[in-house]
């Protein structure tokens, strides 16, 4: 569950995609014009993401659609799983808890952390959170891992 993990606060590393990745990814892709374009950050046992979305990722007026948020989800926990376990998956299932509705143009954080990791599976969670700190969804995951040679 999100909060578990250790988180420093000092000395976050910015994490790059791994060579050869490929580059239109709806989530992290920088070749992708309609894409997130999320970058992460290394803080201890998480990866973090800071960003803003726009009235073109809208569901209502003002309010960012809920496939988008379950995306941003899922992006951060997918680099956990690469980044702090240094394997690929794919995600298995995901619950996403929306709790509260996030705003178009606001602040936001993604952090992820990997609760649990075996031989052929994962179980990660993330949670965005307004510049307050309140959470504003929550998802938990279970992932299966996939050969890294594949998923480049």
């Amino acid at each position: 569950m999100a909060g578990q993990w250790s988180v420093s606060g000092v000395g976050m590393q910015k994490l790059a995609p791994a060579a050869g990745t490929f580059t239109g990814c709806f989530g992290c892709g920088p070749d992708n014009p309609r894409g997130l374009r999320l970058e992460f950050l290394r803080d201890g046992d998480v990866v973090v993401s800071h960003t803003s979305l726009g009235g073109e990722y809208a569901g209502y007026r003002d309010f960012v659609h809920g496939g988008v948020i379950a995306a941003i989800l899922d992006e951060a926990m997918g680099w956990a799983l690469l980044h702090l376990r240094g394997r690929y998956g794919v995600t298995r299932s995901l619950t996403v808890d929306y709790r509260r509705p996030v705003r178009v143009a606001s602040p936001l954080t993604v952090r992820a952390g990997v609760d649990k990791f075996g031989n052929d599976s994962a179980e990660i969670s993330a949670a965005i959170r307004d510049p307050r700190g309140r959470i504003l969804a929550h998802a938990a995951s279970r992932w299966t891992l996939v050969r890294n040679a594949r998923a480049i």
